[in-house]
């Protein structure tokens, strides 16, 4: 999945003429509080509703004040980990996208990434989660295929984690199956520490009210 296929086109960009005031009447209609700014179609950079306040006078155009843009953006080739890396290495909610010639062709909300990415883990497919740690020395991708399909289950996302501290691998599995006991013992026999276990209905909860406390959240 690559950032064109996230961008969201019903929130237009600002322009470098517009006004203080004619932002933050954009995002109070779009109820966000990030915008890209944009020079014909050059992407310049993103405002901030705190970039706004901080202006000494809402009456002066974007224009003026090209210095204190943050400039976030991904290439329309990129992957949707490269757009969540972008927006966390600027800690911003929206990722703009541009093409090689600096181009901008429109831009990623914090939602509409969430969204791919819950397609992307199979979060809506039924079956268990396995949360499992070994040592990183002893991890291989594909024997923990191995044990799966040994028995008689997929794999419909998986995920790790190195714990450089702890010289650990720490490993996340969605299975096309809730019946996780013969896999759980199985990877025990393996000398996998199994850290938690969720069957299909306890997950989709759990995920449910993550979802909708990041939803409130994003809403602030």
């Amino acid at each position: 999945m690559i950032a064109p296929d996230l961008i969201s086109h019903s929130i237009p960009p600002l322009h470098l003429d517009d006004t203080g005031e004619q932002v933050l009447l954009a995002m109070h209609e779009y109820n966000v509080s990030q915008l890209p700014v944009v020079d014909g179609n050059s992407y310049i950079g993103l405002v901030t509703m705190e970039d706004v306040i901080n202006m000494k006078h809402l009456n002066q155009p974007l224009k003026n004040f090209t210095q204190i843009f943050r400039k976030p953006s991904v290439k329309d080739t990129a992957h949707i980990f490269d757009v969540m890396k972008s927006a966390l290495e600027y800690n911003v909610r929206v990722v703009p996208v541009i093409n090689d010639d600096h181009k901008y062709l429109g831009m990623i909300s914090a939602e509409s990434c969430l969204r791919a990415f819950a397609v992307l883990n199979s979060v809506k497919d039924a079956g268990g989660i396995l949360e499992l740690q070994v040592a990183v020395k002893d991890y291989s991708l594909s024997e923990v295929a191995r044990i799966v399909e040994e028995n008689e289950a997929e794999i419909l996302c998986l995920y790790t984690n190195i714990n450089q501290l702890e010289q650990k691998a720490e490993i996340t599995i969605k299975l096309n199956t809730s019946e996780v006991s013969g896999i759980i013992a199985a990877f025990e026999r393996y000398e996998y520490e199994v850290i938690s276990v969720y069957n299909d209905a306890e997950y989709a909860e759990d995920m449910k009210d993550r979802y909708d406390l990041l939803m409130r959240y994003l809403n602030v």
